[in-house]
Parts: C-alpha cells; sequence; structure tokens
C-alpha cells in the first residue's frame, strides 16, 4: 500500500506543469482578503479564531509574494488591540488571551517585522504563566 502511493506521488511530482495548470496566484489572494471584509454569520460565530486566521492568511499571502497587499499599520495596530494588560493577546478584540493567539500574534508581528513593538518582559510572563496554570 505504502510503495503503491509512493509511486503515484512520483508520479504526480514528475507530471509536466503545464498539464497541471498554474496557480491562480491572484484569485487566491483575492480569497484571502476577501475574508476580512465577510459580515456573514460565519465570520461572527468564528470572530474569536480571528488572530489564528490572521496569521494563516498572512503566511499564505507572504508564500505567494503579495506580503505588501496589506495595510501593515493596520494589521499591527488591530494586533495590538487584542493584547490584553497581562501580555497575552485574545483572537480578536474584547475576548480573553490565550497561549495560542498569543503564539499567532507573535508570529505575525514577526511576519511583517514588527517585533519591536512588543513588551518581550509582558508577553514572555503571560507565556509562562498561561503554560503553569
Amino acid at each position: 500500500f505504502i510503495s503503491l502511493f509512493i509511486n503515484d506521488s512520483k508520479d504526480v511530482l514528475n507530471q509536466d506543469k503545464s498539464e497541471m495548470g498554474g496557480l491562480e496566484v491572484e484569485k487566491h489572494v483575492k480569497y484571502i482578503l476577501a475574508l476580512e471584509k465577510k459580515d456573514d454569520i460565519e465570520s461572527v460565530l468564528m470572530e474569536h479564531l480571528k488572530m489564528s486566521g490572521a496569521y494563516w492568511g498572512l503566511a499564505t499571502l507572504d508564500l505567494l509574494g503579495k506580503l505588501g497587499t496589506v495595510d501593515r499599520d493596520e494589521v499591527v495596530s488591530w494586533v495590538l488591540q487584542c493584547q490584553h494588560e497581562s501580555g497575552g493577546f485574545a483572537g480578536n478584540v474584547g475576548h480573553d488571551p490565550h497561549l495560542f493567539y498569543t503564539l499567532s500574534a507573535v508570529q505575525i508581528l514577526a511576519l511583517l517585522g514588527k517585533l519591536d513593538v512588543l513588551d518581550y518582559e509582558n508577553v514572555s510572563d503571560c507565556i509562562l504563566k498561561l503554560i503553569i496554570f
């Protein structure tokens, strides 16, 4: 079974790129950017996950070489609005801080080259508290 999978994978990797079609980069970028503007019920129900979703979207844009399509200052401002006095970050404005969203916030700031806005001591203290308790 495994050898069949490996052989099939090799066939796909060796396939002529023209047969597979090209990656529609601009369509992907348009879709990712449109996710920010959604006001439907699914977006409302998932708003507490926004920090992680923002990281995934920004990382994808970076991989596509299109990170410049977002307003970095606007993103940094929103990320900082999600930070609590404890140093941790929430999934969105008005939510509670969580270790996963703190990781995503730090990753976003690193991706944007804006780690200088972090109070490292406050963030690291919060992370330690979230891990221990």
